[in-house]
């Protein structure tokens, strides 16, 4: 009866040696399981070196000016895509940080910059609505396909956007037009813009062979525009009639830049390097060669203010402030 106790005795205490020795892998994998995790989710992010440089606009003796410019974001890293509320007041942007991106606000009055969104995800173009209760951003974040997003200033809890249309398509750069619902936005692997609206859930194809840059809303119309590359490898800012879905082009863009503005006047401006550059179509009609004329003139060399090479512009609704994405000038 001893000897069968001691081999009970022996065997229970290698049966707990084994749970004990199990208990141990298992915990050391699911630590090492939540340290990959966790390295995964807070993989670092490479974004690309960009500041927002804020100019002064006015229009002196019938010509465009920009002047006191400042680089009012100066922290290394990433910020871009400005665009400015309704009032004039202020801009939001997306800024970077190692891993992600935010939306931020910057106030011209006080150069206060407020942070929007706090999130693991990424938010990109933000946009405000004409009442300047809502912002829209395109994002990227945990369970969620890139698409429009919005949240309203008093609740930030993200609501998805075209969730109603049951598509999965990747959105790359939009424009909402909040009066008629309809949202033009290009499709990151389509490279071709669509019609869609904010509760229809139709989508209607405008056209391929689109550039990657944002479609606008033309000011004082319900039209948008978005940049299409002609067979011959030109560049040309087309215009889109959302209620009959008619096209027309305006004008070719300036040199290899894919980034324009629109001013109030519905003239656009634009960078090629540190040089503006402003098209208008009455510039055209009163040149004394119209058939040769781009309607581009050149408006100032902003290297002498301190900003080196450029992308993106935006244009304040007053038309008084100039948002210019690049880095300083050497």
């Amino acid at each position: 009866m001893k000897k069968i106790l001691e081999v009970y005795t022996q065997a229970y205490k290698s049966t707990l040696c084994c749970g004990w020795i199990i208990l141990v892998l298992l915990s050391t994998v699911t630590s090492n399981l939540a340290v990959a995790q966790d390295t995964e989710e807070r993989k670092k992010a490479s974004f690309p070196e960009s500041d927002i440089f804020l100019f002064e606009l006015s229009m002196e003796g019938g010509k465009l000016t920009a002047k006191n410019g400042k680089n009012v974001t100066g922290k290394k890293g990433y910020e871009n895509q400005p665009y400015f509320t309704p009032d004039s007041k202020s801009f939001l942007f997306s800024q970077a940080d190692e891993y992600h991106t935010d939306v931020y606000e910057y106030f011209m009055g006080s150069g206060e910059t407020k942070q929007i969104t706090d999130s693991v995800g990424m938010e990109f173009s933000p946009q405000p609505s004409p009442d300047n209760k809502t912002i829209s951003f395109v994002t990227d974040g945990e369970g969620a396909n890139q698409s429009i997003w919005h949240i309203t200033r008093d609740n930030k809890d993200p609501k998805w956007t075209l969730g109603h249309l049951g598509e999965r398509e990747p959105v790359g750069y939009y424009s909402w037009n909040h009066k008629t619902g309809n949202i033009l936005f290009w499709s990151r692997y389509g490279f071709c813009v669509k019609l869609a609206h904010q509760s229809d859930p139709k989508v209607n194809y405008i056209s391929g062979d689109a550039v990657p840059t944002s479609p606008q809303m033309i000011p004082g119309t319900d039209h948008f525009s978005f940049l299409h590359r002609q067979g011959n490898g030109s560049v040309w800012i087309k215009e889109l009639n959302s209620k009959n879905r008619a096209v027309r082009p305006l004008t070719t863009v300036v040199g290899n830049n894919t980034h324009y503005g629109w001013m109030p006047d519905r003239s656009i401006v634009m960078m090629e390097g540190a040089k503006l550059y402003r098209w208008s179509a009455e510039s055209i009609s009163e040149s004394k060669d119209a058939e040769q004329s781009t309607g581009w003139t050149e408006v100032a060399d902003l290297s002498e203010q301190g900003l080196g090479s450029a992308t993106r512009v935006n244009v304040s609704p007053d038309g008084k402030w100039l948002a210019i994405v690049g880095v300083p000038a050497k």
